[in-house]
């Protein structure tokens, strides 16, 4: 293993993220855009008015400086100073003057110290004064460069840097999966169900809430003995699973995504909107998957004309509601949800096959 400490300035920098030389998808990071307004701003104003800042931990895949590296702790701090050397967002209106010091002597060589404020409000980088945007570029940023570190002692690391941070227990989740599995679920979050049809608003993806519906998908089809849907509940499981490793579920569950996106019925805003959310995702799931199991073959344009009839009228018509509202994760009413679907299910083909007689 191999930890040295390095200098660099922010110039270089946004110089090699602009050539993609640093990466920010290490499998158990956050997702970008974590930070609101107020928070950039800070970070900004820090740098203007040489505050420090944190150490970037960056793990090294090779000998020479920026060979290709993934960022491991620092990524909102980089990603937020980046964004604004590329005018990706405004300063706010109420931000302080930044005042910059000259040191100069006089004939006598005494110092003679100057200070200038210049205004920063409501600019972008590239319309900030000359000066000011060499205090940006010039501001020193410590960097640890990590090399020759298992993946364990990487996670280890990480939780360690992370240990007060304010993550949320679906981005921990992450860290409990490990690496490996990590990335594999990543890899399922992009499957064009989740892109294209799964409704999770900005503020849930950033949260990890797609991976907690991942995981809870899972919980259902492995035959995990759940407690209830909380958050720890998901935790244990992620924990389980890096365990033991099943790439069969995983495999099962992504067969499972790219099959419910076959099936559904045709984009409609408001059957998407209402029917699509978080809380009945991993029980479209659990359906799917107790109908590959019946010994009746379910054909995907019958099973589509369920789904069809389910979003227009059966989760209404059904006790299904009653089992999503507060509450809605204790075990007794996921198994409501799953037995109400089920049941609905059953009648649909019952009458479906007796039309057919």
């Amino acid at each position: 293993m191999e930890k040295r400490n390095q200098v660099y300035s922010l110039e270089e920098l946004m110089e090699q993220m602009g050539k993609k030389k640093l990466c920010f998808d290490y499998p158990i990071q956050r997702e970008s855009g974590q930070w609101d307004k107020q928070q950039k701003a800070l970070l900004i104003d820090t740098v203007l008015n040489g505050y420090f800042i944190p150490d970037i931990y960056i793990m090294k895949e090779g000998t020479e400086d920026f060979s290709p590296m993934s960022v491991l702790d620092g990524k909102q701090r980089l990603t937020t100073l980046y964004e604004f050397s590329k005018d990706g967002f405004v300063l706010p209106q109420d931000m302080d003057d930044v005042i910059i010091t000259d040191i100069s002597f006089d004939d006598e060589k005494n110092p003679v110290k100057e200070e200038r404020a210049y205004s920063v409000c409501g600019k972008k980088f590239s319309s900030l004064d000359p000066e000011v945007q060499k205090v940006f570029n010039k501001f020193r940023v410590s960097v640890s460069l990590l090399a020759g570190f298992s993946d364990e002692q990487i996670e280890d690391q990480f939780y360690r840097l992370n240990n007060g941070c304010t993550f949320t227990k679906s981005q921990k989740a992450n860290v409990l999966l490990g690496t490996e599995l990590a990335g594999k679920i990543k890899e399922l979050e992009q499957c064009d169900f989740f892109v294209n049809r799964a409704v999770f608003g900005n503020l849930q993806r950033k949260r990890g809430e797609v991976t907690n519906c991942i995981l809870q998908s899972m919980m259902l089809i492995s035959g995990f003995e759940y407690k209830s849907f909380s958050p720890n509940e998901t935790l244990r499981f992620a924990e389980q699973l890096n365990e033991n490793h099943d790439y069969e579920l995983i495999d099962r569950t992504k067969d499972l995504f790219d099959e419910l996106l076959c099936v559904l019925p045709p984009y409609d805003k408001e059957l998407d909107k209402n029917c699509l959310k978080k809380i009945h995702i991993p029980i479209l799931i659990k359906n799917l998957d107790t109908v590959r199991k019946m010994n009746i073959t379910v054909t995907n344009d019958e099973y589509e004309a369920f789904l069809l009839d389910w979003f227009t009228a059966g989760m209404v018509c059904s006790n299904y509601i009653d089992f999503c509202g507060h509450g809605s994760t204790a075990k007794v009413k996921v198994e409501g949800r799953i037995q109400a679907m089920e049941e609905s299910l059953n009648d649909f083909l019952e009458n479906l096959h007796r039309g057919c007689e």
